[in-house]
């Protein structure tokens, strides 16, 4: 696994390329593989009946989600975790309500006809026919300490994902992360072949999370905490292989200090070219993007490694 390279940006598409198709979906990442995007970032949950599948949130989000009539979900509490595959089958994850709070983000996202929400093993297998050199793929375990029965517990959502990546012939371009170190923990424990990045968000408030870094927070396992410098130096202590922070949150230090830890960096989510140059000038090794073609045209112009 190529994770970083000396004077290089590896770009990954989020989710994707959200700004431009609809997020998560399979066309999503066949667009980027047609596009000489080799990395993506991508979001896991459980269904009810024990199967990994690709989607953000933990309920069904009325601003992307049809029903099985065409009409626009109104449930905001229908649970991926509630749902056997073939009833989330039902749902079309093809468009955008560009009306939604959510859609108004992504204004210029194409619909596409008859998209569902994807198994793992099928964006596994589509990404084994699509493997190279540089393909990177970051499978984000969605997992929560702040309420139950959204998942299995930690451990049986991570024999789960694992179960089907041992299944492909992918295991070394996979890195796994989590906001939650508990998932990570697991995977340490029982599958340390396995590569982690350990994602962190540090922002009060714009979230669907809030600060998840703090002396003893759930989120990291109850691991202490006091200063941000300590940071990439928990995560290395833990063997991570990555650390992947809200890009709003670092600073040319904290990249320089990861660094100096032999610990990777990949910022999360940056759109605007203002703030891809200036992660590109911190030195930061990957970046995050719902644009991964315009960020890749953006180093074309100038001139900017990337991979």
């Amino acid at each position: 696994m190529i994770l970083a390279k000396p004077n290089h940006i590896k770009i990954y598409g989020h989710r994707g390329a959200r700004g431009d198709l609809p997020e998560n979906t399979l066309d999503s990442f066949k667009y980027l593989f047609e596009n000489n995007i080799n990395a993506y970032e991508t979001d896991i949950l459980i269904s009810k009946d024990l199967i990994p599948v690709i989607t953000h949130d933990f309920k069904l989000d009325p601003s992307l989600t049809k029903d099985d009539e065409g009409n626009w979900i109104t449930d905001e509490n229908i649970k991926i975790f509630d749902l056997t595959y073939n009833e989330i089958l039902k749902y079309d994850v093809g468009s955008l309500n560009k009306l939604s709070r959510y859609g108004r983000r992504f204004l210029n996202q194409k619909t596409l006809e008859n998209q569902k929400i994807p198994k793992l093993s099928e964006l596994l297998e589509l990404s084994s026919k699509n493997i190279s050199e540089n393909l990177l793929i970051n499978l984000e375990i969605k997992s929560t300490p702040d309420e139950e029965n959204l998942t299995p517990v930690p451990e049986d959502t991570v024999k789960l994902v694992i179960k089907e990546v041992d299944k492909s012939n992918l295991q070394n371009k996979i890195i796994v992360s989590s906001f939650d170190w508990r998932i990570l923990t697991e995977i340490k424990n029982n599958f340390p072949e396995i590569s982690r990045a350990y994602l962190t968000y540090q922002q009060q408030r714009g979230m669907k999370i809030k600060n998840t870094i703090y002396n003893r927070s759930p989120w990291m396992s109850f691991l202490p905490f006091s200063d941000n410098h300590e940071l990439p130096k928990i995560i290395k202590s833990q063997g991570g292989k990555a650390w992947h922070p809200y890009h709003k949150d670092i600073t040319k230090k904290l990249v320089d200090i990861s660094h100096q830890e032999g610990l990777p960096i990949n910022v999360w989510t940056v759109n605007k070219e203002y703030d891809m140059l200036k992660m590109i000038e911190y030195g930061v090794d990957g970046i995050m993007t719902d644009y991964p073609i315009r960020l890749k045209e953006l180093c074309d112009k100038e001139n900017i490694n990337w991979f």
